[in-house]
């Protein structure tokens, strides 16, 4: 078994033979994380901004998401998982749209298994990542949500896929690193696991500074404090996530 990991989207290789990890730390996968802890029945991820709101009357859902890092108009929650952590969700079902994470989630809806990951669920999802290759006969494959729409390199995801590789390759050692996945480990081990730190130096954090949301980069910092995997299904082209633990089937 290997574990590659794309910096971007495009860069994903050979999806159908990958059990995926997606990241986009700041902010939509931590958002997730936190909304299924909270109660959330379902995630519907949105591939436009029309289809979210589209998505949302049809399926009764709370509107949630981003562009450009604010709610757009008649949203109702943004992208902020310490406002999710917050809430009772318990038995709603909410539609996502955001500028690079929900984008990276359908990018990756070929492959067997698809996982929102981030540094608070890091070793839960790493768990099901490895029991899901293993069952299906699948390599590993973490892809970052990137910026710019996932056209370009983002700090803050590099390091939490290295946080995942991290986590992996302490899980089981017969895993083989790919070059990029050595690379991601090298720069997560490199900042000693302070994820504060890489947040604050990548472009995309001081942006989140700037705009307040101070709470969120400390909300998603956090290692390891949930055991939930949302899990992306395929329901027609209509995408749903939903919660899982780390050994679900």
């Amino acid at each position: 078994m290997r574990i590659a990991v794309a910096l971007t989207p495009g860069l994903m290789r050979e999806p159908a033979e990958h059990a995926v990890a997606v990241v986009d730390v700041l902010r939509a996968s931590t958002s997730l994380v936190a909304m299924f802890d909270q109660g959330l029945l379902r995630a519907i991820v949105a591939g436009t901004l029309r289809d979210a709101r589209s998505l949302a009357v049809q399926n009764f859902s709370l509107l949630c998401g981003e562009v450009e890092a604010r709610p757009p108009r008649g949203f109702d929650h943004g992208n902020s998982p310490a406002e999710f952590a917050s809430l009772s969700l318990k038995g709603r079902s909410a539609v996502l749209f955001t500028t690079n994470g929900t984008r990276a989630l359908r990018s990756a809806r070929a492959a067997p298994l698809v996982v929102a990951a981030a540094l608070v669920n890091r070793r839960a999802a790493s768990c099901r990542l490895l029991a899901e290759a293993a069952r299906r006969k699948l390599d590993i494959a973490v892809v970052c949500a990137g910026s710019d729409g996932g056209q370009a390199f983002s700090l803050e995801d590099s390091i939490a896929a290295g946080a995942i590789v991290e986590a992996v390759h302490e899980a089981d050692e017969t895993v083989m690193l790919g070059d990029s996945a050595w690379a991601v480990y090298h720069l997560w081990r490199w900042y000693r696991g302070d994820a504060m730190r890489a947040f604050r130096e990548s472009a995309h954090g001081r942006a989140l500074l700037a705009l307040g949301f101070g709470q969120d980069l400390r909300f998603a910092a956090r290692l390891d404090a949930s055991p939930c995997v949302p899990v992306l299904e395929r329901d027609g082209q209509t995408l749903r996530a939903r919660r899982a633990r780390a050994d679900a089937r």
